[in-house]
């Protein structure tokens, strides 16, 4: 799966952090008004990385992604990604998502800031 990446959401907060590439803009105050199903078809294609901080030591701290495709989501554990300038690719066993990006400087840094605390030593992330 390819895709160019129109928006980079970045987010590091108290109880976890995600990075988001979306095909399409967000359609902020506009989304207000769409049925379910426009919304949906709004947000195009998308790869999402994302992990939640444990409140206890007993609770799951795991890598999970999430695209537009349903059959393309979930926790692993073997994986790769691979960051550049230019693009963000996530290697599976059996499916590559290549997405292109075009990210300002300070988005860039957080990408770069954030997708090592997010994936926290799951699978493997290469940085160029």
């Amino acid at each position: 799966m390819n895709f160019d990446c129109k928006e980079i959401s970045i987010s590091d907060e108290e109880l976890g952090c995600q990075v988001a590439f979306y095909e399409s803009p967000d359609s902020g105050e506009a989304a207000e008004n769409m049925s379910l199903k426009e919304l949906i078809e709004s947000i195009g294609k998308y790869l999402l990385f994302q992990r939640f901080f444990p409140e206890e030591d007993s609770d799951s701290d795991e890598f999970y992604f999430e695209t537009h495709d349903e059959n393309l989501c979930g926790h692993i554990e073997n994986f790769k990604i691979t960051l550049s300038r230019h693009s963000v690719k996530l290697i599976l066993d059996s499916e590559t998502i290549d997405v292109s990006i075009n990210p300002t400087d300070d988005e860039f840094s957080g990408l770069k800031r954030v997708l090592p605390i997010i994936i926290n030593n799951h699978g493997e992330l290469i940085l160029k």
